[in-house]
């Protein structure tokens, strides 16, 4: 009885090869079109945790009748009076509104503490929103001082993978407390303030 013939199975050198450069090929056109993804969920995620703070402290200001600020902070318990938006933020209820800056008093409640965004994230403020935004019993916004408040705080990537015309958002914010969100086209890699 003659026995089969023995197959042998799997891959010759060739055919891997041959797969490993097909591979690569498509690796190094997708790895780019992924790394744009990040940044663009990164900027998405970093101008929604803002929106969503701003939207709850206004919310909160109606909700209890007294008035909500939301601070740039970087210790989650005081508001700062340097850097920038990206370093995180605090909201609390502003019962007493001490001096031209918000800060956090005694006897006020901080309610959410949002942390550091993620390297390549910019947020800066313009006008009154440099360094707070307040929300009055009324729903409005209102500086230290009583006056109407007013501006745009740009949210922005520094990702070379996002062009000028996606890397940043603004966030413009009338009298009225009212926040809206329009991309904005043309904004450089350095991300200038708004």
């Amino acid at each position: 009885m003659l026995k089969p013939p023995i197959r042998n199975s799997g891959f010759t050198l060739v055919e891997l090869m041959v797969t490993i450069v097909i591979l690569a090929i498509l690796l190094s056109i997708a790895v780019p079109s992924f790394q744009s993804t990040i940044a663009i969920n990164r900027l998405s995620a970093a101008t929604n945790d803002l929106v969503a703070s701003l939207a709850q402290a206004r919310m909160e200001a109606l909700r209890q009748g007294k008035r909500v600020t939301v601070c740039m902070s970087s210790s989650g318990t005081q508001c700062a009076t340097s850097s920038t938006w990206q370093q995180g933020w605090i909201s609390f209820t502003d019962i007493t509104r001490s001096g031209a800056t918000a800060n956090v008093d005694g006897g006020e409640s901080i309610q959410s503490v949002a942390g550091a965004k993620p390297a390549g994230i910019s947020i800066s403020g313009s006008g009154n929103t440099t360094q707070y935004i307040s929300f009055g019993p009324d729903g409005r916004s209102w500086t230290m001082g009583d006056a109407a408040q007013t501006g745009t705080i740009r949210v922005c990537s520094t990702s070379s993978y996002l062009s000028n015309d996606s890397r940043a958002r603004d966030l413009i914010l009338t009298a009225s407390g009212k926040i809206t969100m329009e991309p904005k086209t043309g904004v450089s890699s350095s991300c200038p303030a708004p």
